[in-house]
């Protein structure tokens, strides 16, 4: 009785046909699922700082920028109250008094002097504006980083998604920001924040030191706004 069954040189050549597929779909899969997950944690995060807000409102805590001091009455800390389990970073990335200097806490260190590497622009080319994350941190227990500018009358809360220890590091990859304006927590990018121009401020071609700023805005308006992204920067 004859027996039926594949060559090895058949094998082979199958074996081949999957790798060359497997090459093409996998880093496809990779970076949707990245982007996937980008997505989810930055709503997740636009809607945490909104119901801190929201509870701060009703609590009829001040939100006016003038009623805070960066260093004898920081913001953040009494923003931190209505979070759920946080970690306080201090202003600089400069570990909170009490709590130890935990390397694993996603915490940036941005004070004067520090060896921290800098967040970036989006092009990957510059320095992010520094200026704009040092008015205190707070760590989450999903991994994200709040960091506050409290400065000239304006409040603004950026949020690095995977945490400082994971990379790219770059505005408007990872690192998005916000502006508190009358009530209301705004995309930077809206027609009502400091910096509008959304084209000119979320550029994969501009180096300035603001560029990233207002890509919250177009996370907002695009939904493949991630995909679109993660097809460019690996």
């Amino acid at each position: 009785m004859g027996k039926n069954g594949f060559t090895l040189a058949e094998v082979l050549i199958t074996l081949g046909i999957i790798g060359v597929v497997a090459a093409m779909t996998i880093p496809t899969l990779i970076a949707n699922t990245r982007a996937a997950q980008l997505k989810s944690r930055y709503f997740k995060s636009y809607s945490t700082i909104t119901q801190a807000l929201k509870l701060m409102q009703a609590d009829d805590v001040s939100m006016d920028s003038a009623d805070y001091s960066a260093y004898s009455n920081p913001l953040y800390k009494v923003f931190m109250r209505y979070l759920s389990a946080p970690y306080d970073c201090g202003l600089g990335g400069d570990i909170g008094a009490g709590q130890g200097n935990k390397k694993e806490v996603p915490c940036y260190k941005s004070s004067t002097g520090n060896s921290a590497i800098p967040y970036k622009s989006l092009d990957g080319k510059s320095n992010f504006n520094q200026d704009y994350l040092d008015d205190g941190q707070i760590a989450m227990q999903d991994g994200s980083l709040f960091l506050f500018e409290n400065y000239g009358g304006r409040i603004f809360i950026s949020v690095d998604l995977n945490g400082y220890n994971n990379k790219p590091n770059r505005a408007g990859y990872d690192l998005f920001t916000f502006q508190y304006i009358d009530g209301e927590l705004l995309p930077m990018g809206d027609s009502r924040t400091l910096y509008p121009d959304v084209d000119k401020y979320c550029s994969l071609t501009s180096s300035s030191s603001l560029n990233g700023i207002t890509c919250a805005s177009k996370v907002k308006s695009d939904a493949d706004y991630f995909k679109k992204l993660a097809r460019v920067i690996k």
